[in-house]
Formats: structure tokens, C-alpha cells, sequence
């Protein structure tokens, strides 16, 4: 793993606390005659400290310093009693630190919940999977000060260049640019994608597994890949998440006719009921052995990218890769940034022993990579790659060709 230490907020990025926030916060200020807060106003005031939400939570013409001292500290003792009654790390954060252990990835958590608190939730759910937990503590300063992340980062032992912090805020996304630090934020938690772009987000994932990604193969150089691709002449573009490449191609399409290919990426997208109506769609996965080769659009995948500005497809009945040759106005290849190598040999040498495989076994075809995950080039009758396309350039003829490149892992 290129990535050798993280550091993670810990409300809306590991663990869902709003639950027992909310109930917290409502044990304290409603037994002073204040209104109920809502989840949803929890979730939009949480982030700064403990202090500043009860703050947020009193109404303003109670809004003492005293009122606001004796809130909090009955929503540490509610706190306290009930802080792992609704609370859950999210979906695929065990698997992720597991993961991340085993490589000997250094792991930090930073908080602006209260120390004692962070530590408490930390060691019930994750125990030894978290190396070094920091909470809010008297006398220093609360995120997005860099004082405790550069505190935290030396005592994991931590280098700046490989190191990511992850945070669901743009308080985490300030925090890391203080600090020096790339920013990851996750859009799984308390606040939406536009506000972590906003604050400064290096990347975006929205899910653990797109996450470890990252740890695998170190941030994307994007202006980079553009540069590679766009000198041969193909178009670029780049998407965080899936959600936002979905948006760009239903737009790209509305109107069009357009024709897939088999593709497990974009039917992890939502394809083809994603589609906006007046598109006229083909796709032979719908209607077996429909083969439309003339349309005003062709979508498909790649086996493989290559960092170098190439696409390697493989394919055993010949309509996916041909279509991307030749027949339409225009062809677009969606990616996931897991079909990434580093040049064209290592591009090919995915496509037949991690992609055929996989969709080998997928198909169910006996051949001898369906059981073991390598190529034996086979003569097998039921061998599912017998044609290989490696784009070199755009097609003489084509209007355009170009590359969606989303930063999250999709298809094989």
C-alpha cells in the first residue's frame, strides 16, 4: 500500500452517533423547557465541539453562558448513559480497518467530541484496530487547528506525503489543509458532497470499499491521466463518485439513440434504467442477440486503462469491442479507477488475469481461468476471450471518443 498512515473523524465518518446525540442533546435541553431538536438538526449543527452544538440547541433569547455550562453538562452525564444505545460504526468500516491493519497501515482517529467520549467509543467498537485516539481536551485547540492533527501524526509516526485524513465535514477537509495533509472526504456522513468540494476536498468517496482504493494505489493523479489521454486525442473526464458520472451520461444521452455492450460497470451505475426518457436504448443484456452498431452513442467499459493513454478491451462474441471501433457517432468508455495501470503491458496483463476471469466465473464457462483467476490462453470451446481491442487513439471517422474515469472501484 502506497498510503501508510490515515487519520479519521469519528462522528459521520466511522461511527453513527446522530442518534444518541440527538437523544443527549434533548435529555439536557428539554428538561429546561426547551423545544425538542430533530436528527436532522443535530446532524447540521454537529462538528465544532460539544459546547457549540448544545449552544446551537438553546434558544437564542436563553443563550447564557450559564444556561448554556449547566445544558452541557447534563448532556455528558445523558451522553455518558446512553452514547452506544442507537450508535453503529457504518457499513464496511469494520472490514476497512481490518484491512488496513493487516497492511500496517498506521490508524489515528481525531474528534472534536469531548476525549473522554472519543476514547470510549473507539475502544467499544473498533478496540486495537485504532492506534492513537485524540478527543477534544482542555487547552488545545479543537479542529480545523492543525496543533493536535500534527500532535497525532508524530505519535503515529506519520509522514505527511503518505498520509490521508478522512472526514465526513468541511471542518475535516479545513483541519487537513492546515495541517498539510490531502483530504478525503466521505459522503456517507453528516454533510453532503458540495460542501466538502467546497472546503477544499482532494477526493470524494462514498463508500469504505472506495476508500481502500486509495490506500492501494495512493491519491490519482488526474491531470495527469487527462494530459495522457487527451494527447492522443480522446476526451477526458473525471467524476468523484458514481452518482455524478451517472448524471453526466443520462445528460450526454437524453435524446440519443444509444447502444451497450455487456458491462457490469454500467449496471452497477443504474444503467439502463437510468436513462432519461427520450433516449432510445439497446442493449442485447435486455433483448438477447440485439445488436444495434450505428448509434449516436455506444457505451461500454474497458478491461483496462493505462496511465500511458491507452484502453484494452477483451471480449469473445466481438459486438462489444467492435462497436467501440467502429459504427457509432460517438463511444464513451466508463471506468472505474480500480481498471487503472500504470502502462499498457500491465493494462493487458489485467484484462486477461483479473477481468476475463472474473467474468469467466461470473458466466459460469468451463475454463480453466473460471477455477483458478489466471489465463492459461485455452483452447476451452467455451473461452469467452477471443478478440483483444487496445485504443491507441480515437477511431478515423468517430466524432468523439472519450474516457469517463470515476473515482470509485466498479466492475471487474
Amino acid at each position: 500500500m502506497k498510503i501508510k498512515t490515515a487519520i479519521f473523524d469519528l462522528d459521520g465518518t466511522l461511527l453513527n452517533t446522530l442518534g444518541d446525540l440527538c437523544d443527549s442533546v434533548n435529555c439536557a435541553v428539554m428538561r429546561r423547557g426547551f423545544p425538542a431538536v430533530t436528527e436532522e438538526q443535530t446532524r447540521q449543527r454537529v462538528g465544532n465541539g460539544v459546547r457549540r452544538l448544545i449552544e446551537q440547541c438553546i434558544p437564542e433569547n436563553k443563550r447564557t453562558e450559564a444556561m448554556v455550562d449547566i445544558c452541557l453538562d447534563e448532556f455528558r452525564t445523558a451522553y455518558n448513559e446512553r452514547m452506544m444505545n442507537r450508535t453503529q460504526p457504518y457499513d464496511g468500516i469494520l472490514p476497512l480497518l481490518k484491512k488496513l491493519r493487516k497492511e500496517g497501515v498506521a490508524v489515528g482517529v481525531l474528534s472534536n467530541k469531548y476525549d473522554v467520549a472519543a476514547k470510549g467509543l473507539i475502544r467499544h467498537y473498533f478496540g486495537d484496530l485504532v492506534h492513537v485516539t485524540y478527543g477534544e481536551r482542555p487547552d488545545v485547540p479543537r479542529k480545523p487547528d492543525p496543533t493536535s492533527t500534527l500532535a497525532l501524526l508524530r505519535e503515529l509516526g506519520g509522514d505527511p506525503a503518505t498520509t490521508l485524513y478522512i472526514g465526513d465535514s468541511a471542518v475535516d477537509m479545513q483541519t487537513a489543509k492546515n495541517a498539510g495533509l490531502t483530504a478525503v472526504g466521505v459522503t456517507w456522513g453528516f454533510r453532503d458532497a458540495d460542501e466538502l468540494k467546497q472546503a477544499g476536498a482532494d477526493a470524494l468517496v462514498s463508500s469504505p470499499e472506495a476508500l481502500l482504493s486509495l490506500f492501494e494505489s495512493g491519491m490519482l493523479n488526474v491531470d495527469a491521466i487527462c494530459k495522457a489521454f487527451t494527447a492522443r486525442g480522446f476526451g477526458f473526464t473525471y467524476f468523484p463518485t458514481a452518482s455524478e458520472a451517472r448524471s453526466y451520461l443520462t445528460d450526454s444521452c437524453k435524446g440519443k439513440s444509444v447502444s451497450l455492450g455487456g458491462s457490469m460497470t454500467l449496471k452497477a451505475l443504474g444503467f439502463p434504467e437510468a436513462f432519461q426518457y427520450g433516449t432510445s436504448v439497446h442493449w442485447h443484456w435486455v433483448r438477447k442477440g440485439e445488436y444495434f452498431q450505428k448509434p449516436d452513442i455506444y457505451l461500454s467499459s474497458a478491461n483496462a486503462l493505462s496511465e500511458t493513454g491507452e484502453i484494452v478491451n477483451i471480449d469473445g462474441t466481438g459486438n462489444r469491442v467492435s462497436a467501440t471501433l467502429f459504427g457509432p457517432k460517438r463511444c464513451i468508455f466508463v471506468c472505474g479507477v480500480n481498471k487503472l495501470c500504470p502502462d499498457l503491458e500491465s493494462a493487458v496483463e489485467r484484462a486477461r488475469n483479473i477481468a476475463a476471469p472474473l467474468n469467466a466465473k461470473r458466466l459460469g464457462v468451463k475454463t480453466p481461468c473460471a477455477v483458478d483467476g489466471k489465463c492459461h490462453d485455452c483452447k476451452s470451446p467455451e473461452r469467452i476471450c477471443r478478440a483483444m481491442a487496445i485504443h491507441m487513439g480515437p477511431p478515423l471517422g468517430m466524432e468523439k471518443c472519450e474516457i469517463v474515469l470515476i473515482g470509485e472501484p466498479l466492475g471487474y
